[in-house]
């Protein structure tokens, strides 16, 4: 039962969590029993053996102690481990118990009382340093802030069990003998965190590695944020002086009605187990919903608004009657806030405040804070309570009046305290590697610069290098007729030629050449250098691209480039063009328009705020659907097959859309989200689970949540059922289901994939299915399903090839007709892209950059010893060489292996003769390079090109 998958759901405990979360809460559950028991007894006999007027040397005595306590174990965390630390405060604990124990029955002195009472503050200091240290090490943010109720509700369970049993239990047994029972719980508590220690902390941390890492945690970049500190530490000593001040008044009353220790004993044991009951149902019913929909607001300033709350009850009822039952009952009010929603809600809350410090300097915060500052807070309350009653001010109405000013002061630093705590997440800065944007460098020539009236001759010339010296110079003239002499050389048939064109109209940026400049936005080798030439001429060209954009809807690859330069262009206009595009009907167009608007830093107004969130919501919609589809068909297919690594893929890039969307809407801390799939992405998540909970609106926090959060796919998909609910299919119905998903919403690669797995199933149900993608204009998609349809329905494929022919569709025809001789799967569009992804170097790439290098290369594929002669392929252009997998060797010894990019023409230069011998099975391609820079591909090495 305890193992259950719907028991761990229903605690919020995750797969993997469940042994350790078990383990910490046994520790709770015995630590507070023994901090009830020892909290009572010790208190009721303080009190009958001393007067209310003690209490403020008390809590002297006792800030004093913790605070050299606190000192001491800053000393000690650099000599020692955390674990040995942990483990070393609650044994000596343990002995003093036991020390001061021996001391009262040996000598009966009442002193003993004292000790214990300021000891106590030693007990909660110890189990700071052992139980939240685990917590803080062994768990990240959105750990700590989802699990650390619940495992505290051991404490609490225990706590009542404990004081509720009290009054019985003091009918029989002496009140000073609970505290030997307090020491064997104690024990039980250390053989608990050595568990824990021994199975999910090692101690494999040196003396000498705890000193360098100290070292390292000093450098200027660990350090933590001063302002962030101070705050954080307010916020630890004003519960600690509220505490005290509120139970001074609080004893002082409880000892008049109570004048006995049994009844005082009795009453304070039924008060605290009420108190632990109510707080055992706001942690286990309450607190994970309280956080998951306010976060840290509320749960930083309920307690100083509670507190206000009964003071003023307090103040207002003890003016008009005096200190009375009534007046009693709001100070037992503001006992009861202080420890039930103390423990419940703000103290598990407060430990979230140590998570944006960086992990190697976190322990070391946690544990000055827990022994200085709680410290301080008992100090000023016994200070200020001492000066209060040298004043002569010790009327009960008149503390309560005081506080009240005191809770006023708190809620404001609670305030500031979200304010800083929103600012040190929001200003945390991640490292996101920039991509790599091929930028042609402009020629260099040695030579000098012919007249101008040379080089209008030179325009003219049969000589391929002339009209290249002359298109060079032309950008660099500054003559009014220049842009005349360009047009002709914009068209030239030799490449170089109109490359020098192309530069040089970018420096003229004459409104004459902006026609021509287009044109070559038609032609894949020259786009590139076009959207450059045509940036330049900056905003003036906005409104050419608007006539051009709009008489070219019917050509989405074109649109997208006008799109491209008016980003490039950027500024208030262009920003403005792309507003006006963002409602396209184009999905892709539209797509393209919000990552340009991201990337000019653009925040969508008021008024848009409808639409994005609309693409937000069909895209998580999207995203769902993919989980769905994985989930049909996860028995099926393993994670590593094609299927499920397509639609993994289609995953991420869905949630990379969907987070365009949110850095247009909220600003540009969401783009960290590229760095989800790196090393660090668990900080990651917890970052962007933060800023959306600072930055976004509720509905759209819900539905990032369950994919920052979950653990695993079924998880999320079940999280995404209640706003996106998905049907459950068969593997042939999801299969299905994949290929006849709208286009816009999943790759043809993915759709492909799909297909491909339909050869599997009846003829008669596959079909229609494949007949009618088939025909489709995407040739992956077209000769994916051709290739289905002829094994499953041999007559149909050759009925369909007839009715082609008769209508005479080349582009089908030209897909269908190699299908008779091809030797298998592994040589359709769709393995090649396989094999091509594979390459480190191309992995990144989009499906449609993959198709590009595909569809515009010369493909080989060779034997073992086969001899191939390459030069025809190689000797007019600047080409390379994309082998995906085996071994060439070229003359002087020089091997091209699988993985490799080889570029052809400057080995060529060297003297290398493009003849290889395959010394294995290989396949490769040889490519125009100028696509492999377009695409910020390198080549000659076997890694990824890096900013």
């Amino acid at each position: 039962m305890w193992r259950s998958d719907s028991f761990l759901k229903a605690l919020k405990i995750k797969p993997g969590e469940e042994n350790l979360v078990f383990l910490l809460i046994g520790y709770s559950f015995f630590m507070g029993g023994a901090m009830a028991v020892f909290y009572t007894v010790v208190v009721s006999s303080f009190l009958i053996n001393f007067t209310g007027s003690v209490l403020p040397e008390a809590y002297i005595a006792g800030g004093v102690l913790v605070y050299a306590a606190g000192l001491l174990i800053t000393r000690l965390q650099k000599k020692l481990t955390s674990e040995k630390l942990g483990e070393g405060t609650l044994f000596f604990l343990i002995a003093s118990i036991v020390i001061l124990l021996a001391v009262y029955h040996i000598t009966g002195n009442k002193w003993v009382f004292f000790a214990l009472f300021i000891w106590n503050r030693f007990f909660v200091l110890v189990n700071g340093v052992t139980f939240w240290a685990i917590v803080a090490k062994l768990f990240n943010l959105q750990q700590s802030k989802r699990l650390s109720g619940l495992i505290n509700t051991g404490e609490v369970f225990s706590s009542v069990i404990a004081y509720l049993s009290m009054p019985l239990i003091l009918r029989f047994v002496n009140p000073d003998l609970l505290l030997i029972l307090v020491v064997i719980l104690l024990i039980v508590c250390g053989a608990f965190i050595h568990r824990i220690h021994r199975r999910y902390l090692p101690e494999t941390i040196t003396n000498e590695q705890v000193t360098g890492s100290e070292t390292n945690n000093n450098r200027p970049e660990e350090k933590i944020n001063k302002s962030y500190y101070r705050t954080i530490f307010a916020l630890a000593v004003l519960p600690v002086f509220g505490l005290f001040y509120v139970e001074y008044i609080f004893f002082t009353e409880s000892r008049i009605i109570f004048p006995n220790k049994q009844s005082l004993a009795s009453f304070l044991a039924i008060f605290f187990g009420i108190c632990s009951i109510v707080e055992f149902f706001i942690k286990t019913f309450l607190y994970n919903r309280m956080l998951a929909k306010y976060g840290m607001r509320i749960g930083i300033i309920i307690l100083p608004v509670s507190l206000a709350f009964s003071f003023v009850l307090a103040v207002v009822y003890g003016l008009s009657n005096g200190t009375s039952a009534i007046f009693f009952a709001c100070i037992v009010l503001a006992r009861f806030f202080m420890s039930a929603v103390r423990k419940a809600i703000s103290d598990p809350v407060y430990q979230v405040l140590y998570q944006p410090i960086p992990a190697a300097f976190r322990l070391e915060v946690q544990a000055r804070i827990e022994g200085r500052a709680k410290s301080v807070g008992g100090l000023i309350a016994g200070i200020f309570l001492m000066i209060l009653r040298y004043l002569n001010i010790i009327d009960d109405l008149a503390l309560s009046a005081i506080f009240l000013v005191v809770t006023v002061y708190w809620i404001v630093t609670a305030v500031k305290g979200q304010g800083a705590y929103k600012q040190i997440v929001r200003d945390r800065v991640f490292v996101i590697p920039e991509k790599v944007v091929y930028r042609v460098a402009e020629p260099e020539l040695t030579i000098e610069h012919p007249a101008y009236e040379a080089m209008l001759e030179l325009t003219a010339s049969s000589n391929d290098s002339d009209r290249y010296l002359a298109a060079f110079s032309l950008g660099r003239s500054n003559r009014f007729m220049s842009y005349k002499y360009l047009i002709p050389l914009l068209q030239d048939k030799d490449p170089r030629v109109r490359e020098a064109a192309i530069i040089a109209s970018g420096e003229l940026k004459r409104e004459e050449l902006w026609p021509y400049l287009f044109e070559q936005l038609e032609q894949d080798r020259f786009y590139t250098l076009a959207s450059q030439a045509l940036i330049k001429s900056g905003t003036p060209l906005l409104k050419q691209i608007e006539r051009a954009f709009a008489s070219r809807s019917e050509s989405k690859l074109y649109q997208i480039k006008l799109l491209e330069i008016v980003k490039g262009i950027g500024g208030s206009e262009g920003i403005r063009f792309l507003r006006k595009n963002i409602s396209n009907p184009n999905r892709f167009i539209k797509e393209k328009v919000m990552s340009s608007l991201r990337d000019l830093g653009y925040n969508a107004s008021v008024i848009e705020h409808a639409y994005y969130l609309q693409e937000f919501d069909d895209y998580i919609a999207s995203y769902a659907w993919v989980l769905a589809a994985q989930e049909d068909l996860w028995q099926n297919y393993k994670d590593d097959s094609q299927l499920m690594i397509v639609l993994e893929r289609e995953k991420e890039q869905i949630m990379l859309k969907a987070f365009i969307v949110l850095e247009v809407l909220y600003g540009s801390k969401f783009n960290v989200i590229s760095l989800i799939n790196s090393d660090q992405q668990e900080d990651v998540r917890d970052y962007l689970v933060e800023i959306a909970d600072l930055l976004a609106p509720e509905d759209v926090k819900n539905k990032l949540l369950p994919f920052l959060e979950s653990t695993t796919q079924e998880e999320m998909l079940d999280r995404y059922q209640e706003a996106f609910p998905q049907n459950r299919l068969t593997v042939e119905e999801r299969l299905k289901d994949i290929v006849n998903k709208d286009y816009t919403r999943i790759s043809r690669w993915t759709k492909s994939i799909a297909l491909l797995e339909l050869k599997h199933y009846d003829p008669v149900g596959v079909t229609p299915v494949l007949v009618a993608n088939a025909i489709s204009s995407s040739k992956v998609v077209s000769e994916t399903a051709f290739y289905v349809l002829r094994i499953v329905n041999p007559s149909r494929f050759t009925a369909l090839f007839k009715i082609i022919n008769q209508q005479k569709d080349i582009f089908h025809k030209t897909i269908m007709e190699p299908l008779e001789w091809l030797s298998g799967e592994q040589d359709l569009l769709i393995s090649k892209l396989r094999r091509l992804r594979g390459m480190e170097q191309l992995t990144e790439l989009s499906n449609e950059d993959l198709q590009r290098i595909l569809l515009r290369s010369t493909y080989f594929n060779v034997e073992s010893d086969d001899v191939t002669d390459l030069r025809k392929f190689t000797n007019d252009k600047e080409v390379s060489l994309i082998i995906t997998y085996g071994d060439l060797v070229f003359s002087g010894h020089h091997h091209v292996e699988g993985g490799e990019i080889w570029d052809i023409t400057e080995h060529k230069k060297k003297g290398i003769v493009m003849i290889p011998n395959a010394l294995a099975d290989s396949e490769f391609y040889i490519v125009e390079t100028y696509i492999l820079k377009d695409l910020s591909v390198e080549t000659q090495r076997k890694q990824v090109a890096l900013a």
